[in-house]
């Protein structure tokens, strides 16, 4: 059995491949911050957009 060569990645490959995980990896696709975001149906906004554009995507207040 032949076993598959691992690519050894130098730092700055390295770095690159860790830099988009976690929470402040998720940005507000209106305003850009990473807090308060509303993920639920990929919407990918935050609280404060959320509330300026809601009814304008289709959301309605009861």
């Amino acid at each position: 059995m032949e076993q598959k060569e691992k690519k050894k990645l130098n730092p700055i490959e390295r770095e690159l491949m860790h830099k988009f995980k976690g929470k402040n990896a998720r940005k507000c696709r209106f305003c850009g911050t990473a807090r308060g975001l509303i993920r639920k149906y990929k919407l990918q906004i935050c609280r404060r957009c959320f509330r300026e554009v809601g009814e304008k995507i289709g959301f309605r207040k009861y």
